[in-house]
């Protein structure tokens, strides 16, 4: 048999004929609670199936514990135990690559000629809206529109992340260009409304919202599904499940938002989930083809389109911020660490501290720093990740040290990219903006301070990390003067190793990657 969609008919059967072995298969609590509110089928689980795949070592930990589900306690397998469970055992896929959790189950079956046990799919709400859509527009020819995503699922929605990053900037880029003559350019994004200026300014450009995807008004989801069925092309930064269910002839790329030091937080095998994504260089096409899954065709070396922002930066913007004027500044960009609310499994720890830096992690210290940046006229400006909890770090500014939260370059509509390029010097810790940053050629410093303990968390994709930090190492408050210092003396200690780093970690240094990007892909005015 093949794989069927779970209907009320097969449920049905599946309690008259009082059965007990129901395996549910990468059940997420959503999907599982979509299931339980519409069949009632909780007395007949037997078990939880959890892939095999996925390094991640919590899902690992799961195997052979309970998975409760009203109080019953469901022991959870590995997929392996697909090929134990006989052929009467019942199984539910509850997530939204069915098809591909479909094949790896499979695998696992057994070869002495026997049937296959029964294999279903739940379509939860979403799925049941777009796959009706899907077959609607199965046989329509695709249209001249191209689609843009970025920042994460909508789950995780964090104001401005939805235009943003790398999407953005090929955006802009084509409209520049002229693209948009030849193709309709559609965002998805939270509040279409806030973007009416952009399409008022710019033909053939619209704004439709995510959310329209499970709409109640009729109107709103034609437009959401028309976009998503027929565009060739549909760009995203981070979440790609909303292009999950595309057709062969269109063309999905993950322009993904940057190749860094940290490794990914679980493995889930991409290759069917987009047809290309976009890097620096060879040595992180290998990287990305091992952590995300993907065949060597499907990585391509263009640089990222953000990175062009850096070559240009946007002197009246900046002129708008509250940052104390000085000789130099030093932009101080601390990697993601503990989340405001929604993305809490992206959490690695918690600083500990009154400041919630690293190393700087006193006010005392602050106000020590700040005394050696006023001396030397220079200015620190922190620019938190927008996932982060900014409570701790509300009382930092001072004379000669500012803080750049989210919520104020939204408010001014600045990407870091458009303004990076105005920094005399870098720190950073294992964040890929430092990676950015190289192609400007200029000082970096790395607060390594909590090295040992992020390596146990989140984990790096060098083994030997610190041979590949394009900068100077900070240890210790000590060293973070010792690099406001040199910044002040023209010194650049470090600037053989990033220059022989650079040629490795970029196959470019110009502000030519978003041509290289559609040149890559045959996208043409």
């Amino acid at each position: 048999m093949g794989l069927r969609k779970l209907t009320s008919e097969y449920v049905q059967g599946m309690i008259d004929g009082k059965a007990h072995n129901i395996y549910l298969v990468d059940c997420s609590k959503q999907y599982l609670a979509e299931l339980l509110e519409k069949y009632n089928l909780a007395e007949h689980l037997a078990g939880v199936l959890r892939d095999t795949d996925n390094r991640e070592p919590k899902a690992k930990k799961e195997f052979g514990k309970m998975f409760s589900v009203y109080g019953k306690g469901l022991p959870v397998y590995p997929y392996d135990h697909f090929a134990v469970l006989g052929e009467d055992a019942i199984f539910i896929i509850l997530n939204d690559y069915f098809t591909e959790t479909y094949d790896k189950l499979l695998k696992w079956k057994k070869d002495d000629g026997e049937g296959c046990p029964d294999i279903y799919y739940f379509a939860n709400h979403e799925t049941e809206i777009e796959l009706t859509y899907r077959k609607k527009y199965e046989n329509t020819p695709l249209e001249n529109w191209i689609v843009f995503r970025s920042g994460p699922h909508a789950s995780s929605y964090v104001k401005g992340m939805d235009y943003a990053d790398n999407a953005r900037a090929l955006f802009e880029y084509m409209l520049e260009k002229g693209y948009n003559r030849k193709y309709k350019l559609v965002w998805l994004v939270k509040e279409p409304a806030e973007f009416l200026p952009i399409e008022q300014k710019h033909e053939n450009v619209s704004f439709l919202s995510f959310a329209w995807s499970i709409s109640e008004e009729k109107e709103k989801r034609d437009a959401y599904y028309r976009a998503l069925c027929l565009a060739k092309y549909i760009f995203m930064t981070d979440a790609y499940g909303f292009a999950r269910n595309a057709r062969e002839d269109q063309i999905r790329v993950q322009l993904w938002h940057g190749c860094g030091f940290k490794t990914r937080v679980n493995f889930v095998r991409c290759e069917k989930r987009y047809e290309y994504t976009t890097v620096i260089s060879e040595l992180y096409a290998k990287i990305h083809q091992d952590i995300y899954g993907l065949r060597e065709d499907q990585v391509l070396v263009t640089g990222y389109a953000k990175q062009d922002w850096l070559f240009h930066p946007a002197w009246e913007e900046w002129n708008a911020l509250p940052v104390p004027r000085a000789d130099k500044y030093i932009f101080w960009l601390p990697t993601f660490r503990m989340a405001q609310n929604d993305p809490a499994q992206l959490n690695e720890y918690e600083l500990k501290g009154e400041t919630g830096l690293p190393i700087v992690d006193t006010f005392e210290k602050m106000e020590k720093l700040d005394e050696l940046l006023t001396d030397l006229n220079i200015t620190l400006v922190i620019k938190p990740h927008p996932f982060q909890d900014i409570s701790r770090l509300a009382r930092i500014n001072r004379k000669h040290i500012v803080l750049l939260d989210n919520t104020l370059l939204v408010e001014k509509d600045i990407q870091i990219n458009q303004i990076l390029g105005l920094a005399d010097g870098l720190i950073s810790d294992y964040s890929s903006a430092a990676i950015d940053y190289m192609l400007l050629d200029r000082p970096i410093g790395f607060t390594l301070e909590d090295m040992e303990e992020y390596a146990g968390s989140r984990g790096f994709v060098f083994d030997n990390i610190r041979d590949w930090l394009p900068g100077m190492e900070l240890f210790s408050f000590a060293d973070f003067c010792a690099f406001v210092k040199e910044m002040e003396q023209g010194a650049d200690s470090t600037k053989e190793k990033r220059r022989r780093l650079k040629k490795v970690m970029h196959k470019y240094n110009d502000d030519q990657s978003c041509r290289r990007i559609l040149e890559a892909l045959r996208i043409e005015r």
